[in-house]
């Protein structure tokens, strides 16, 4: 079996890093697994191939000067701080893996695809390998006319136009043409999604263009052995906290993303701060801009600034008494799972992963989504709950057990070689000439 992964980068963002685990506990476990990237900063691992940029001048041209004015094009009344995928032409070659050929011990697995691959290279992919597709879900991108998250928005159950995140109120907008694109070159092909969550699996199934396609329920896997509990005194003498109050962590790769809720923490806060003295509680923010978000707030804190280094990571969540996780759309995010794993209980909206494994006054605290009060309800309440240990050990062994990386890959070379038994004549149809080029 080859197994040929496609993610723009392999360790920068949750969802290239979900993509580099993957690949790795494959490898564990045997496989021949290969990551090809846009971006590559893993230098040391062979397996993980950088592709070569387009050799098409015109065209990378023309890509440059269209992406350098999507910022203006991405301001809508839902948000001003997301991307959105307009689908442009791939931004590199593929002509090495085409000429691969077909192989029928191939699986082409795709991760996140803004800014690498598109539509029609997705769709040639499949032609020229004559292989079955696995889509692991990390955002809504796969089942919508552009938008990573539709915050309320259902045109992708529908046929999308009239997008909100593009501020349009035409029904043949840019959203509707990629809809339509994804109709005529991607349904009917045998695509197989993979959801790590429910709210993922919940999409899928939603989809107008691929709710009748199989969709599988297989958690990420996670370093279960770096994320593990440890002696929290340790923890917070090793990186100079104090051990003498309580400790509430919370943090994304921007904080300044709207959709990671910051506004609606805050306003918790500003209610916890009516619930308990302030030199009880001590923040800790990690991720870019905290320094400035941990002034504005009503308890003393401290921001470690962007976090890349696991390790450290697990440091920190090892030293706090709880996570806060407020995103207020997400497929994960996977610093829930990771603080869990460190034997630290969360409290969260109810969206991405929260609902899958944190359950109130066992595991930690699931609020009503955007229910800034019920939040700072659910930090009063595990912050003095007498019980937080061991709703800390039973954080551990549910997300050890989810997030194993020899089961969860396990579980993907079961479905892989499930796909490749279909002998291909059963497979939908999909080696007609489609009339271009990558």
């Amino acid at each position: 079996m080859k197994i040929w992964h496609f993610s723009a980068e392999d360790i920068s963002g949750g969802a290239a890093r979900a993509a580099w685990r993957l690949h790795r506990s494959l490898i564990d476990q045997g496989a021949e697994s290969t990551l090809y990237v846009r971006y590559r900063q893993i230098e040391d691992e062979p397996e993980i191939v950088k592709l070569p940029p387009r050799n098409d001048p015109f065209t990378t041209t023309l890509i440059n000067k269209i992406s350098n004015h999507l910022p203006g094009l991405r301001r809508g009344p839902l948000i001003t701080d997301y991307k959105f995928n307009p689908d442009l032409p791939p931004r590199v070659e593929l002509a090495p893996l085409l000429d691969a050929g077909p192989d029928p011990e191939r699986i082409l697995v795709l991760h996140w695809m803004n800014d690498f691959l598109n539509i029609r290279s997705i769709r040639l992919l499949c032609d020229q390998l004559q292989a079955p597709v696995v889509w692991v879900i990390h955002d809504l991108e796969p089942f919508a006319g552009g938008c990573h998250y539709s915050f309320g928005c259902d045109g992708y159950t529908k046929q999308c136009g009239r997008c909100p995140r593009l501020g349009s109120h035409d029904d043949n907008d840019l959203s509707r043409r990629i809809w339509q694109r994804k109709k005529d070159m991607l349904t009917g092909l045998p695509i197989t999604f993979v959801a790590p969550t429910s709210w993922g699996e919940n999409r899928a199934r939603e989809s107008s263009l691929f709710h009748n396609n199989r969709v599988e329920r297989i958690p990420l896997p996670m370093d279960t052995e770096t994320f593990r509990p440890w002696d929290r005194r340790l923890a917070r003498e090793a990186l100079h906290l104090p051990v003498d109050k309580k400790i509430v962590l919370f943090g994304a790769t921007y904080l300044n993303d709207r959709r990671k809720g910051m506004t609606e923490l805050a306003r918790a806060f500003d209610r916890l701060a009516a619930m308990m003295p302030a030199d009880r509680v001590f923040l800790l923010a990690v991720g870019h801009d905290g320094r400035k978000l941990i002034e504005t707030l009503p308890f003393e804190g401290r921001s470690l600034g962007h976090v890349s280094d696991e390790l450290l990571m697990a440091l920190i969540y090892q030293a706090a008494d709880i996570f806060v996780s407020p995103s207020l759309a997400d497929s994960g995010p996977m610093m829930i799972s990771e603080s869990m794993l460190c034997g630290t209980p969360v409290a969260a909206f109810d969206t991405g992963i929260a609902p899958d494994i944190i359950e109130t006054g066992k595991t930690g605290y699931l609020a009503t989504l955007g229910d800034f009060d019920d939040l700072a309800s659910g930090i009063h309440m595990l912050l003095t709950a007498d019980d937080l240990i061991e709703m800390g050990a039973r954080s551990r062994e549910i997300t050890s057990r989810m997030h194993d990386p020899a089961s969860v890959a396990r579980q993907h070379l079961t479905l892989y070689r499930n796909l490749l038994m279909a002998p291909w004549g059963s497979r939908p149809r999909l080696y007609a000439d489609t009339g271009f080029a990558g």
